[in-house]
């Protein structure tokens, strides 16, 4: 899939390392690895290189009914919204817009990468992930846009979050 999709894929292979997060329910033992890569994909695209992938992981084959599920997932979600994305507001991707938006990536993918066993804690910041990377795939700045304001969503999430396990713990303490 990299070999295929070269240094243009970034998103692309963002994009598809996303969807299975977009659902409320954690992954554990998932989020971690995937939260990783998407860092380091996103780092790369910045650095306009070729994605790397971790050796151990790189010769992996994915069986051909997992592929065909999120093929089929992503062209449900893909034929009802494309409709409504094209190019605009591109100096949104222009300037010091183009290092904000990658540590978008960057900060949400390491908030994906925490294994957390709440429900939302994988689905909030897979969907700034996922506004950001179907922004650069179809040059959108009104994605970014949303990205951005789902991104202050999700750190008012993690911060109720925290919060509350704070509070939990001093409540417990006395």
């Amino acid at each position: 899939m990299i070999q295929t999709l070269g240094t243009d894929g970034h998103y692309v292979l963002i994009f598809f390392m996303i969807l299975p997060f977009l659902q409320p329910i954690p992954m554990m033992g998932l989020s971690t690895p995937f939260g990783l890569m998407i860092a380091i994909i996103a780092v790369f695209a910045f650095l306009s290189k070729s994605p790397w992938i971790p050796l151990k992981w790189a010769d992996k084959q994915i069986q051909l009914k997992t592929v065909q599920q999120i093929r089929g997932a992503a062209e449900k979600i893909l034929n009802k919204i494309l409709k409504f994305f094209y190019a605009r507001w591109t100096f949104l991707f222009q300037g010091p817009f183009k290092i904000i938006n990658v540590l978008h990536i960057v900060l949400n993918a390491i908030l994906l990468a925490l294994p957390l066993p709440f429900p939302f804690s994988n689905a909030v910041p897979a969907w700034g992930i996922f506004f950001q990377a179907l922004a650069n795939i179809e040059d959108d700045g009104l994605l970014i846009a949303i990205s951005y304001i789902q991104f202050v969503l999700c750190i008012l999430f993690f911060g109720l979050l925290a919060t509350g396990v704070i509070s939990s713990a001093q409540f417990l303490a006395n």
